[in-house]
């Protein structure tokens, strides 16, 4: 597999770029979007809210709205806050039925308690009617089919992804070159290098403010689970099984937690680690403080020229390591919805269509990571240049899928809780059986609830 990645690698890397002031007109021309079969000024005159959050993808695409308005007639309110912020104002929105908000941002963390409660305006009925989708120009079969799970529950289509990611290994190649250093393959040897690394760094002064690693510690549903729930799958362990079991205190979630919390703790972390959230730990790797950490796959577009990070140059990428069972990661995909209690429905479909479309993610590349391999083939591959990378994203397309817990079921709002603040205690030292038998108590308590 490693080599059909090199060659299809080695294939997309010839393409070449135009001149850039070209071809950023010809992307931007609405031509782009008027070769879809449709009347997209058929709502003219509608106006539309849209929430959002404040991630780079969302921003990227905020200095596109003119074309949406220029093209449909549309016009379009824009409100992106800060995540927590976002995710309340969501909630309120959608429990209180007010429909302040046509379009939603939306997770799977999210998607299957939003869906139990009819919050969401199944998509299907829109994607299928040719005066609002023209399904040839569109290319729903350019999506990755592992980001489009994200946006489903029980075959239900609820949302579409514009963003895809998932935790991989980042590194400063520079570093590990000089240490004579390989990249780790499983978690054992990470945790080995994590010291190594940071002994070599110890011995040398203008690496004073240096440390080797860091990953999510943060409690909080899609906090610190979306990097320790990889690990936990890849020593086999489950939280709550496919029969809705609770299992999240057995000895691979023993030797699956213990590993992480070595690794997120002690020599060779930053001395705050248990704190760090992960827009912290971005910082730190732009800044050139960190060697090696656990971060969003699409965190590439914040450190890939001289203009936004001093290690533009000396970084590259590796799949997170693997388990004695299997290797694995976390994958997420910010997603547009349509909120059932909007009355402009069309309108906001229109706006879905166009800003999940392959045309307007050619213009998101450099803010946010698109779920459509047409852009990664065409530019994005090329433009990145870095050949683990590269390969990490080719692995993430094709192997990247959730836990069960993590594929929309309705109660994980609530067990994300009760597991990443059980997490979070052993980082701070808690013993770790009896630390998970409690929170499975708690788990066991909320599935018979459920019965």
């Amino acid at each position: 597999m490693k080599r059909r990645f090199n060659i299809l690698y080695l294939l997309l890397a010839c393409c070449t770029l135009t001149n850039p002031f070209q071809l950023v007109q010809s992307k931007t021309s609405l031509a782009n979007w008027q070769k879809a079969n449709i009347d997209w000024r058929r709502y003219e005159g509608t106006h539309i809210n849209v929430l959002a959050d404040e991630q780079p993808a969302f921003m990227a695409l905020k200095p596109y709205l003119p074309i949406f308005e220029k093209l449909t007639g549309i016009s379009v309110g824009f409100h992106a806050l800060e995540q927590s912020k976002m995710r309340h104002r969501r909630a309120i929105d959608l429990s209180k039925g007010l429909g302040l908000y046509d379009v939603i941002p939306m997770g799977v963390t999210f998607l299957g308690q939003a869906h139990a409660n009819n919050y969401l305006e199944p998509l299907a009925r829109f994607l299928n009617n040719p005066l609002l989708t023209d399904q040839s120009w569109y290319k729903m079969t350019d999506i990755s089919p592992n980001s489009l799970s994200l946006c489903q529950i029980d075959g239900t289509l609820l949302s579409l992804p514009f963003d895809f990611s998932a935790p991989i290994y980042f590194y400063r190649k520079d570093l590990f070159n000089k240490f004579n250093l390989d990249v780790p393959d499983t978690y054992e040897a990470l945790l080995t290098t994590k010291v190594a690394l940071q002994q070599a760094l110890d011995k040398h002064p203008e690496y004073s403010d240096v440390h080797a690693f860091a990953s999510r510690t943060m409690p909080g549903a899609g906090l610190n689970t979306w990097t320790v729930l990889p690990i936990m799958r890849s020593y086999g362990a489950q939280i709550v099984t496919d029969e809705v079991r609770a299992t999240s205190n057995s000895q691979s979630a023993y030797n699956a937690i213990e590993v992480y919390r070595d690794l997120v703790t002690g020599y060779g972390n930053p001395a705050n680690s248990r704190t760090l959230h992960f827009y912290q730990i971005r910082k730190l790797f732009k800044e050139g403080k960190l060697a090696s950490a656990f971060i969003a796959s699409h965190f590439y577009n914040e450190i890939d020229t001289k203009n936004e990070s001093i290690v533009w140059d000396k970084w590259e990428a590796a799949p997170l390591p693997k388990g004695p069972f299997s290797r694995e990661t976390s994958p997420w995909a910010w997603a547009l919805a349509i909120n059932a209690h909007s009355q402009k429905k069309s309108a906001a479909w229109l706006f879905i269509q166009w800003a999940t479309s392959a045309q307007t993610a050619m213009l998101l590349s450099t803010g946010g990571s698109p779920p459509r391999m047409q852009i990664w083939q065409e530019q994005l591959f090329n433009l990145v240049n870095k050949p683990g990378f590269n390969n990490t994203m080719l692995w993430v397309f094709e192997n990247a899928t959730p836990s069960y817990i993590q594929s929309g079921i309705t109660l994980f709002p609530e067990i994300g809780e009760i597991i990443s603040h059980a997490y979070s205690q052993i980082f701070y030292g808690a013993d770790i059986q009896n630390t998970l038998d409690s929170s499975n108590e708690k788990i066991d308590s909320l599935l018979n609830k459920k019965e």
